[in-house]
C-alpha cells in the first residue's frame, strides 16, 4: 500500500475536507449577508433640505454643488459618529448628553400642549379662580391685578440733623400714644420729605423712600402711628389710614393673560402626568445612603417597585 493510499484513508484527513466543504456551502448561501446586517444610516430629502436651509440662514445665500456635498459629507460623519459612540457606551454618565435628552422630551410635551385652544369656559373659569386665589408675590399671575394703594402720614427724622435719629423716633412714637399728645406737626422735620401719601402704590413710595420702606408701609394695619421705619434718608413714624388690596382686571382686559396662564398651567400638568408614568415605568434603586431622598418618587410609583 502506497503512502498516498494510506492518507487518502485517514480519519482525520476525511474529517478536514468534510468541514472545508460545509464552510464553503456556508459562505456561499450567505454571500452578502455582511452587508445586509450592517446598521442604516439613511440620508432623507428632508436632511438635506434642513442643511440648505441652515446654510442659507448664516451665508444669506444657497450652498454651491461643493459646498452642499461637504455639508452631506459632515452630516453623516457627524450621524455615525455618533451612533459609533453609543454603541461603545459614551453617552452615558454624560451631563450634558443627559439634560440635552430631558429638554429635547420636555419640548415634545411643550408642543402638544401649545396646540391646545382653551374654550372660554375654561378661561373664565380660570378668571374665577384668580379671583379667589390672588396672588402674593410678583409674577405672570399678579399682572392680571391691579396694584394694591396705600394712603398714608409720616414724620420724618433725618440722620444729618440728629446724632441718634432712631431714638428721637422712638420717643416722638411714645409722645404721640398719650392722649394729649401735641400735634403731629411740631414733632421730625417737617419739609425734609413728603408729609403726606395717598392712594399710591408700592413703586411710587419706592421711588422717594426706598423699597425696603415700600415694604414696610404695606405690611403695616391702619389706624395708629408706627414705627420707626428705616427708609433711605432716615427713620419714620407712619399712620396709615386707607390701604386699597389690588383687584383683578376686567375679563376682556386681561384675556390674552389668561390664555398663556392656561397654556402654562397644562404644560405642567402633561409633565407631571408623564413623569407620574415614568415613575411607574422605572424602577428607582437607590443606595442605602441615599433611600431616605427617593422614598417619596418609590412610593408615588406604588408598591410594585419596592
Amino acid at each position: 500500500m502506497t503512502k498516498l493510499t494510506q492518507l487518502l484513508r485517514e480519519p482525520l484527513l476525511h474529517f478536514l475536507l468534510i468541514g472545508a466543504a460545509l464552510f464553503g456551502v456556508y459562505a456561499w448561501l450567505n454571500r452578502g449577508a455582511e452587508n445586509a446586517a450592517a446598521p442604516q444610516v439613511r440620508l432623507a430629502e428632508s436632511d438635506v433640505r434642513w442643511l440648505k436651509e441652515t446654510f442659507a440662514l448664516e451665508h444669506q445665500r444657497e450652498p454651491s454643488g461643493p459646498e452642499l456635498q461637504g455639508l452631506v459629507r459632515g452630516f453623516l460623519k457627524e450621524e455615525m459618529l455618533a451612533r459609533q459612540a453609543q454603541e461603545l457606551g459614551l453617552h452615558k454618565d454624560d451631563i450634558v448628553v443627559r439634560r440635552r435628552l430631558a429638554q429635547k422630551m420636555t419640548f415634545l410635551l411643550q408642543d402638544e400642549s401649545a396646540r391646545a385652544v382653551p374654550s372660554e369656559d375654561d378661561l373664565r373659569h380660570l378668571y374665577e379662580t384668580q379671583r379667589d386665589h390672588p396672588p402674593s408675590e410678583e409674577g405672570q399671575a399678579r399682572a392680571l391685578f391691579t396694584r394694591p394703594r396705600i394712603s398714608f402720614v409720616q414724620i420724618y427724622f433725618g440722620r444729618d440733623k440728629h446724632a441718634d435719629a432712631a431714638a428721637d423716633a422712638r420717643a416722638a412714637l411714645v409722645e404721640l400714644s398719650r392722649a394729649d399728645a401735641a400735634p403731629a406737626t411740631d414733632l421730625g422735620d417737617a419739609g425734609e420729605v413728603k408729609s403726606e401719601f395717598r392712594s399710591v402704590d408700592a413703586r411710587a413710595v419706592a421711588n422717594q423712600l426706598g423699597t425696603k420702606f415700600a415694604a414696610a408701609v404695606f405690611d403695616l394695619a391702619p389706624g395708629t402711628w408706627q414705627g420707626p421705619i428705616e427708609s433711605s434718608r432716615g427713620f419714620h413714624l407712619v399712620r396709615v389710614s386707607a390701604r386699597v388690596p389690588g383687584e383683578l382686571r376686567p375679563f376682556d382686559e386681561i384675556k390674552g393673560e389668561l390664555v398663556e396662564i392656561w397654556h402654562d398651567e397644562r404644560q405642567r400638568a402633561s409633565e407631571e402626568r408623564y413623569f407620574a408614568e415614568m415613575l411607574r415605568k422605572y424602577r428607582i434603586v437607590p443606595d442605602a445612603g441615599v433611600k431616605a431622598l427617593a422614598d417619596p418618587l418609590i412610593d408615588a410609583a406604588g408598591g410594585d417597585h419596592k
